[in-house]
């Protein structure tokens, strides 16, 4: 008897289970780095992902942390940053590449120049999260005389390890 009551509650307990029940994963933060180009505010974030830089010895120097913000059907905004960590995991060094599509082309400005740099302050970083401020210009080239990309009011909240690329927001 008692199995007999022990195999219809087993068989209820299965057919009541729905194969229409939807298990909703909570969203991974995805972090964001926030600034004025141009006289627009650019927020980008959602499409976004990160990993690490490693030399032919294959050890980490860096840690990246890249995304895109797309305008119009074939114009988009890339944004990188590049974060070096001394053996104490504390932050060396932070830089930077934009490259905003104008047109249908976009330049690559990565370059900080020692009379005008990019300047970060209140780096924050507690091991996976980074957090500072940022605001200047970038060049596409030391050297070449185009001119560069004024960014202003510069927010970055960023994680530099852990985040895979969502396929679905791509």
């Amino acid at each position: 008897m008692k199995k007999i009551v022990s195999l219809l509650f087993i068989a209820t307990a299965l057919t009541s289970c729905s194969s229409d029940d939807e298990v909703v994963m909570p969203k991974q933060s995805r972090g964001s780095i926030e600034m004025e180009y141009n006289g627009e505010k650019l927020s980008f974030g959602e499409k976004s992902y990160n990993g690490w830089i490693a030399n032919v010895e294959d050890d980490t120097l860096a840690y990246f942390y890249t995304a895109r913000i797309d305008v119009d059907d074939m114009v988009f905004h890339d944004i990188r940053l590049d974060v070096y960590l001394t053996p104490e995991r504390e932050v060396e060094k932070l830089e930077m590449k934009f490259s905003p599509m104008e047109g249908k082309s976009a330049w690559t400005y990565q370059y900080a120049l020692e009379e005008d740099p990019m300047i970060y302050k209140n780096i924050e970083f507690d091991g996976t999260w980074l957090k500072a401020d940022f605001e200047g210009t970038l060049y596409y080239s030391p050297t070449e005389d185009k001119k560069g990309v004024h960014l202003t009011n510069g927010k970055i909240n960023v994680p530099i390890k852990g985040l895979d690329i969502d396929w679905s927001q791509w």
